[in-house]
């Protein structure tokens, strides 16, 4: 009989993912961490029950959250990730040649030695790199000990147990002053679906600090709904202006081949069905 795992979401969605035997099943001092074998995913990595990514489907979020803030960037020297112990957006950050320094802030150490092992694909960006510092200490304390940064990337999980602080007007407001005065910032948000007040909420708060403030959508199949949003920020640079013979004129020069992110796709992700934009 086929085993399934089964994520459960405040008991209005649940969904089943075919399994076979569980790889990791290990409790850190901050969170459960599991991996499974999945029939049509691939290796799948859960946090405290719930899907963190996938195999066959981690690149689509990796590459929205990383690249449109950094394209939205003219010359992105230094990037801070927080959280992303999976090591999914530093590998995305570190495609960018002109980068100089990738700080990577993961709470849970126990997360990376398990995706070195188990997710090899996602944890490239884990691999030794002169650009690249790892930093096992919580992020809302060690963010405003950080110089000023090009781009900030919040890689959390959902507002709850450790990551719940990452959601915080006064984590927010502890970005916008790790960053230079032409910086960016984007992060995870949630489910249009079942997060809407909490989407609200974050673009309420970051409206209050920074001039742009721009939602935008990903698809990503494991993740509740099917659709995710992202937000960017910044005072200096609107990724919703850039010109589409601009943003091709970047991702050349940078020589990025994705499988997710275009030009076209960063453009039309900030054109939001109107339930999203009526949050």
């Amino acid at each position: 009989m086929k085993a399934w795992f089964c994520e459960e979401l405040k008991g209005q969605w649940r969904q089943s993912v075919p399994v076979g035997p569980v790889l990791v099943d290990q409790q850190s001092d901050f969170q459960h961490i599991q991996v499974y074998e999945t029939e049509g995913f691939g290796r799948m990595l859960v946090l405290d029950g719930k899907v963190q990514c996938t195999e066959r489907d981690e690149f689509t979020y990796h590459e929205m959250l990383t690249h449109v803030p950094m394209l939205s960037h003219p010359e992105p020297k230094t990037v801070v990730v927080v959280g992303g112990g999976d090591g999914g957006t530093v590998r995305e950050a570190l495609r960018h040649p002109g980068l100089e320094k990738a700080t990577l802030v993961e709470i849970d150490p126990q997360v990376m030695e398990v995706c070195r092992q188990w997710l090899p694909t996602m944890a490239k960006g884990l691999q030794p790199d002169p650009r690249l510092e790892i930093v096992t200490r919580d992020a809302a304390e060690v963010i405003g000990s950080l110089p000023p940064q090009d781009i900030v990337l919040v890689d959390s999980s959902d507002p709850e147990g450790p990551s719940e602080v990452l959601f915080s007007a006064e984590f927010f407001a502890s970005l916008k002053r790790a960053l230079k005065p032409d910086g960016l910032i984007a992060l995870q948000a949630g489910s249009p679906f079942f997060f809407g007040p909490q989407i609200a909420a974050a673009r309420r708060e970051l409206e209050k600090i920074f001039r742009f403030v721009r939602p935008y959508l990903v698809a990503i199949p494991t993740y509740p709904g099917g659709t995710w949003c992202l937000i960017a920020a910044s005072d200096a640079h609107d990724p919703q202006a850039l010109s589409l013979e601009e943003l091709r004129l970047r991702r050349q020069q940078r020589g990025l081949e994705l499988r997710y992110y275009s030009p076209e796709v960063h453009l039309g992700s900030m054109a939001l069905p109107e339930f999203v934009r009526e949050l």
